[in-house]
């Protein structure tokens, strides 16, 4: 009889141990191996922290074109290409994008054709010299279509001027371009001179934001005379 005494009442224990574990992990607590304690935010911190492989749809660019037929005959008077085209940032912190494009001629061929495609670009500011903004960019894409290889190198330099107009922006901008066509094998350059000024027409608690640009310059090359160019350009858009 003493012995299962001792069987029932160390069994009783066990009973009365497990009852308080279960009851400290439905309050949140506990005592880890460490004798640490814890609470179920630390378990989902720690979830949280855990290392893993993100996605952004924000470093992705989709387009597509000539895919839904027109129902008015006068907007296709001839067949319309289709195309559908996707581009990617691998790199977060490099300013890098990789794509491709797919077009089916509309014609009665139907010939599908596709172009491979790169572009990076970087740009700095310089505060000390007035705040003097200079960048440069490539582009470049391969086209299985007429077996052609095209690369082109841009830059910019944006000079601020300070100006007595309180409602404009203004910067002089010089941008030097080369492209390459390698199965034309024509090597090209220019330089743009532009004076560009921005204001914002709206006012600052207004629904809408409008913001006109405008901009005069030059288009210089060595082999073409000087061409004149002039934009204006009007942006309204809502304040979400």
């Amino acid at each position: 009889m003493p012995f299962q005494s001792r069987n029932i009442a160390a069994a009783l224990v066990c009973l009365l141990a497990s009852a308080s574990a279960a009851q400290a992990l439905e309050d949140g607590g506990g005592i880890t191996a460490e004798s640490q304690p814890w609470t179920i935010d630390d378990v989902v911190a720690r979830r949280v922290k855990a290392p893993g492989t993100a996605f952004s749809l924000s470093r992705t660019q989709t387009w597509a074109s000539g895919l839904v037929p027109s129902g008015i005959p006068a907007f296709t008077p001839s067949p319309v290409d289709r195309t559908l085209g996707a581009k990617l940032q691998p790199f977060h912190d490099w300013n890098f994008l990789i794509g491709t494009e797919l077009t089916r001629g509309g014609g009665e061929g139907g010939f599908l054709s596709s172009k491979a495609m790169w572009e990076s670009s970087w740009s700095q500011d310089v505060e000390r010299f007035g705040g003097l903004t200079f960048g440069l960019s490539t582009t470049g894409s391969v086209s299985n279509a007429q077996a052609d290889y095209l690369q082109s190198f841009s830059g910019s330099l944006n000079l601020p001027l300070d100006l007595p107009l309180n409602a404009w922006n203004l910067e002089l901008r010089f941008s030097p371009n080369m492209n390459l066509d390698v199965s034309k094998g024509a090597l090209s350059s220019n330089l743009m001179s532009e004076l560009v000024g921005q204001t914002v027409l709206s006012p600052q608690n207004g629904a809408f934001r409008s913001v006109l640009d405008v901009s005069v310059g030059y288009n210089l090359a060595p082999d073409a005379r000087p061409a004149a160019s002039a934009r204006m350009q009007l942006t309204i858009s809502p304040k979400l």
